[in-house]
C-alpha cells in the first residue's frame, strides 16, 4: 500500500500536445513508494504515452505543460539527454508489450543483459555474470547457461518476457513501468508473470506502474487504479473499491465487456450499452442451451477428423520416430452451426491442427471427411472447394491485409478469383459485405493504416465471408483487440453465425472468451487431445488435471 513518505512520482495538471493535437489532458496522479499503480483503458486512451513521457521517450515534437511533472522531486522536463540516460535503467526500468520486438534478434540474450550492466554500472565481467545468473533465477529462468547462450527466437513468449523483466531489474530501479507485459501470453503464463511481478516488487521494494486494458489482471496486481479515456483520467481509486463499485459508465463498460465465466450472456455488453444506466444483459438459460444442442447434434457432421497426425521431419529421409510429432493422432467432428472451441498453451499444436484441416500442412496420417466425403490431399479440385468452404480469420488483422491495397481492392481480389469477374456486380457485393460486418460504404477507399484494430478485423471477416464459406477458423482472432472492441467483434461473429448458418473452429488462449463462444471445447496439450466436452460442463467439472490448471489460471 502507499507509504506516508513523499510520492515517487507526482503529476499535477499535465497536458501533452503534438502539433495542434492534445493527446493527454490535465492528468493528475501520484505513485507512492513501494506502491503498484495501474493505468487501464483502450488503445488510444493515452496509457502508453503517459508511461513514455515518464521515461522521457515522448515524440520530439511533443510539448508537456504541467504544474508538476516529477520523479523523486526532480522535474522531468528539465533533464538533459545525459541525465535521462543515467535515469533510464538505473532508477527507471521499463518492460514493453512485445518482447520479440524489444530484444535484438541477432544477439544472444546473455550479451544483451551484459550490455545493460556495461552501460549503467562499472562492474567486472565475472561479477556481471554472477549478477545476471542471480537475476535470471529471480525471474524463474533457472537453466541459466542455456538462456544466456540462447537467441530470442529460441525461447518461448513467456521466457522472452522474463528476460525483459530481468533486464529491467539488473540495476535495481525504484520504478518499474510494465506496458501491457502479458497481452500476447497464454493464460497460465500471464498468471505466472503477474505473481512474479508481485513477488519481485516486495523483494526489491520498488514501485510498479502497470499498464493494461484487462481489468481482471489489474485486479490481481494493483493497489490503486487510474482509468483513462481519450487522454483524460475519468476515474481513480483503490483497486478493491473501484472494482466493487465503479462509478463512470466507461469503467463499467470495461469491467463487463469481458466474458463472464459464471453466467452465459446472450450478447456481450459493450461500452455503448453502458451509456444507458438501465442496461441489463440477457442471460441464456441452461434449458435454451440444451434445446439448441439437441437440434445441433441430431444432424450429420460437416467435418470429421479421424486419427489425424502431423509430424515434422528435419530431413525427409529420417525415420518417423526421429521427427517432431506436432499433432498426435486426434479425432473429432464439427457440426453445422456449431462453435467448437480449441484451447491450450502456445506450442501445443492448435494452429498446426487448423492448417492441417485445410491441407495447408499435409497430414502425416489419418483421414478427413468433408460433408461425408473422404478428402484426397492430391485432388486439386477437392482442395480448391475445401479452401473456399473453410476460411481463416487470423490474430493480427494488420498483417493479414495488404498495406497498399484499399478495402475494396482486398475484397474484390477474392471475388474475382472465386466468384465473379463482373466489376459492377462485385462493387455491389463489396458494399453488401461491408454492411454485413457493420461498416459503411465509405470504408471502401480506405487503406489498412486508416482503420482501427476493430475495423481491420471486420474487413478480414468480410473478406472471409466473400466466398460464402461454411466454416470459419478463428485463430486467436480477437487476441490483439481491446476488451470493448473484442466484445463488438464476438457479438458480430455470433450474429453472422445465426444469419448465415456458419460453423466456427474457435482457437484462443483466452478461456473466458472460448467458453462464451463455444458449444463444445477441445483441450490440447503437447499435440494431444486431452479433453473434449460441452463448454459449461468442462468449465464446471474438468476431467483432466491440465484442463483444471488452465481454468484455475483464468483471471
Amino acid at each position: 500500500m502507499q507509504s506516508k513518505k513523499s510520492p515517487l512520482v507526482e503529476v499535477n495538471n499535465a497536458s501533452l500536445t503534438i502539433g495542434a493535437h492534445t493527446i493527454l489532458k490535465n492528468l493528475s496522479f501520484q505513485i507512492g513508494q513501494k506502491e503498484i499503480v495501474s493505468i487501464v483503458g483502450e488503445s488510444g486512451s493515452g496509457k502508453s504515452m503517459t508511461a513514455l513521457s515518464l521515461m522521457g521517450l515522448q515524440p520530439k515534437n511533443a510539448t508537456i505543460k504541467a504544474r508538476k511533472f516529477s520523479f523523486e522531486s526532480k522535474d522531468l522536463r528539465t533533464l538533459s539527454p545525459k541525465e535521462w540516460q543515467d535515469q533510464r535503467g538505473n532508477t527507471l526500468g521499463m518492460v514493453f508489450q512485445e518482447p520479440q520486438s524489444s530484444l535484438n534478434p541477432t544477439l544472444r540474450c546473455g550479451k544483451q543483459l551484459i550490455e545493460v550492466l556495461q552501460l549503467h554500472r562499472k562492474i567486472k565481467r565475472k561479477e556481471g555474470r554472477e549478477l545476471i545468473e542471480k537475476i535470471l533465477h529471480e525471474v524463474q529462468l533457472n537453466d541459466t547457461d542455456r538462456i544466456i547462450k540462447a537467441y530470442p527466437h529460441e525461447l518461448s513468449g513467456g521466457q522472452k518476457q522474463r528476460i525483459m523483466i530481468a533486464m529491467a531489474l539488473l540495476c535495481n530501479p525504484k520504478l518499474l513501468i510494465a506496458d501491457e507485459p502479458t497481452t500476447a501470453l497464454d493464460v497460465t503464463v500471464q498468471r505466472e508473470i503477474i505473481l512474479l511481478l508481485k513477488s519481485l516488487q516486495k523483494k526489491y521494494e520498488m514501485s510498479i506502474l502497470f499498464i493494461s486494458h484487462d481489468l481482471a489482471l489489474v485486479k490481481q496486481l494493483a493497489d490503486r487504479v487510474l482509468v483513462m479515456y481519450k487522454g483524460t483520467i475519468v476515474e481513480s481509486g483503490y483497486s478493491k473499491n473501484l472494482f466493487q463499485n465503479p462509478k463512470h459508465p466507461y469503467t463499467k463498460g470495461l469491467l463487463f465487456a469481458r466474458p463472464e465465466t459464471r453466467v452465459r450472456w446472450e450478447r456481450l455488453p459493450t461500452l455503448q450499452d453502458y451509456q444507458n444506466e438501465d442496461f441489463k444483459p440477457k442471460i441464456i438459460t441452461q434449458t435454451t442451451r440444451s434445446k439448441r444442442h439437441k437440434n445441433l447434434y441430431s444432424t450429420a457432421p460437416l467435418l470429421e477428423v479421424k486419427n489425424l497426425e502431423k509430424i515434422f521431419f528435419k530431413k525427409r529421409w529420417l525415420k518417423k520416430n526421429l521427427g517432431f510429432e506436432a499433432v498426435k493422432p486426434i479425432s473429432f467432428s464439427l457440426y453445422p452451426g456449431e462453435v467448437l472451441g480449441l484451447v491450450g498453451e502456445s506450442g501445443c499444436g492448435k494452429s498446426t491442427l487448423a492448417k492441417t484441416l485445410v491441407c495447408l500442412e499435409p497430414a502425416s496420417a489419418g483421414e478427413l471427411f468433408w460433408q461425408g466425403v473422404k478428402l484426397d490431399s492430391k485432388n486439386k479440385m477437392q482442395l480448391r472447394q475445401l479452401r473456399k468452404d473453410v476460411q481463416f480469420i487470423f490474430q493480427d488483422p494488420f498483417a493479414a491485409l495488404h498495406p497498399s491495397k484499399t478495402v475494396a481492392s482486398a475484397l474484390e481480389e477474392v471475388l474475382h478469383v472465386h466468384h465473379n469477374k463482373n466489376e459492377e456486380q462485385n462493387q455491389k457485393r463489396i458494399e453488401a459485405l461491408l454492411d454485413q460486418v457493420g461498416l459503411s460504404s465509405e470504408f471502401k477507399s480506405r487503406h489498412p493504416h486508416e482503420l482501427s484494430g476493430g475495423q481491420r478485423q471486420r474487413v478480414v471477416i468480410a473478406r472471409a465471408l466473400a466466398v460464402e464459406p461454411k466454416v470459419l477458423i478463428c485463430d486467436e482472432s480477437v487476441a490483439a483487440l481491446d476488451i470493448s472492441v473484442q466484445a463488438q467483434v464476438l457479438n458480430l461473429l455470433n450474429d453472422l453465425k445465426q444469419a448465415l448458418g456458419l460453423s466456427y473452429l474457435f482457437i484462443s488462449h483466452d478461456l473466458a472468451v472460448v467458453k462464451y463462444m463455444s458449444d463444445r471445447v477441445m483441450v490440447m496439450q503437447e499435440g494431444s487431445l486431452v479433453e473434449l466436452q460441452e463448454a459449461d460442463t468442462l468449465y464446471k467439472n474438468p476431467s483432466n488435471p491440465y484442463t483444471q490448471k488452465l481454468i484455475n489460471s483464468i483471471p
